[in-house]
């Protein structure tokens, strides 16, 4: 059960598009004090940056209290440790639900930030104590933190409806496989079933909860299980199976091909922005990684022909839909409508200049060389250089 009321949530998922709408000149401000004075919830809420500050203070301190304890105790055995950190995560879950309905804080910071230090604690717990059991499998405790992992944010999602609770969770549902001790084609063919159950669950939840406030969360869950099973399936993601061969290999290289398209298709069918940009994404990848998957060399003017191809698609695309009736076509215009996608735009910019140039070598001929030569006049120099 939800610790909010949905008709909280709504209310403040309508103030955040009413604030969206008037900033992109949308709704005038009279309007927007109109519409929030409908709009106001018992709820204590923050600005993103103060947030991420209590988000960070509170995890600093549960790692210092914890610490502190087992140095206080001077505790060196499993057991204890297992006990501690237990003892620790039930502390800090029901820290959490107190704070919440106490205080009605509402992603204030403090009580996310002890929400997933519990799932933390109880993946340190569960690792510790299936390590002290010592079951004779190596993987066990890795297994055991998967599982957990998946669990502990499941759970927060469903009880304060943390998104990236519910990202984490998949993440962790998604590394369960590969901690089998199994051949690794049959880890990735698991690890896309176990995404591809995920899919069908938040499909549905998703086309349920179409039109309320839940219907963007379920829409990211929804791209990141397509995502998860792109990832199972791209062998050559990170490079990994340059050398594999067989019909394993050459039916994940169809499926990375065909997954993109499909997730297009409904994407555009359903004008899912979230699948939309996931879709795109994992085709981007597929371009990337074609060359390894056959086999073939890499060249120096990849990203070149790559980079060019992509702006004239993109420079294609937009004087198409510029082109139609009104600026659109079928629902979809290349004008950018809410002042939120410039910001995405300038994140996206900031983060390109984060990546890592190939440095510029000097050149080592005699001619760059520095230094004075010569030097006939005066006798400054005389002796031929310096």
């Amino acid at each position: 059960m939800r610790r909010y009321s949905a008709d909280d949530e709504e209310a403040l998922r309508a103030a955040a598009l009413v604030r969206e709408w008037t900033r992109s000149g949308l709704l005038e401000p009279a309007q927007q004090a109109s519409f929030e004075r409908d709009l106001q919830v018992d709820v204590k809420r923050t600005n993103p940056f103060l947030r991420a500050v209590l988000a960070l203070f509170t995890a600093l301190i549960v790692v210092a209290g914890v610490g502190l304890i087992l140095l206080g105790l001077g505790v060196n055995d499993a057991v204890s440790i297992e006990v501690i950190t237990g003892l620790a995560a039930l502390g800090c879950i029901g820290l959490a639900e107190y704070l919440v309905a106490a205080y009605r804080l509402y992603r204030f910071g403090v009580e996310e930030a002890l929400g997933v230090s519990a799932v933390a604690l109880s993946m340190i717990t569960g690792t510790a104590v299936t390590d002290s059991l010592h079951l004779g499998s190596p993987r066990l405790p890795g297994l055991t933190a998967t599982l957990l992992g998946a669990a502990g944010g499941a759970g927060l999602y469903a009880r304060f409806g943390y998104l990236y609770a519910a990202l984490g969770a998949i993440a962790c549902a998604a590394a369960v496989p590969f901690q089998l001790d199994v051949s690794w084609p049959v880890q990735h063919l698991l690890a896309a079933a176990a995404m591809a159950v995920v899919l069908a669950v938040v499909r549905i939840k998703r086309v349920e909860h179409r039109d309320d406030h839940l219907a963007e969360s379920y829409g990211w869950l929804q791209a990141a299980a397509v995502a998860g099973i792109y990832a199972a399936l791209n062998l050559q993601l990170l490079w990994t199976r340059s050398s594999s061969t067989g019909l394993f290999y050459w039916s994940t290289y169809v499926a990375i091909w065909l997954l993109p398209c499909a997730a297009l298709a409904v994407a555009l069918r359903d004008k899912d922005r979230e699948l939309l940009d996931a879709s795109l994404s994992m085709g981007l990848l597929t371009l990337i990684t074609n060359k390894p998957y056959l086999g073939w060399p890499r060249q120096p003017w990849d990203p070149i022909v790559l980079g060019a191809a992509l702006i004239a698609t993109a420079v294609f695309v937009r004087r198409w839909l510029a082109s139609g009736p009104g600026g659109e076509r079928h629902g979809f215009t290349a004008s950018r409508l809410l002042d939120a996608d410039r910001a995405k735009l300038s994140l996206v910019g900031s983060a390109s200049a984060l990546i890592p140039t190939p440095a510029t070598t000097r050149s080592s001929s005699p001619s760059s060389e520095p230094g004075f030569r010569g030097g006939r006049s005066g006798g400054g120099g005389a002796a031929g250089e310096f």
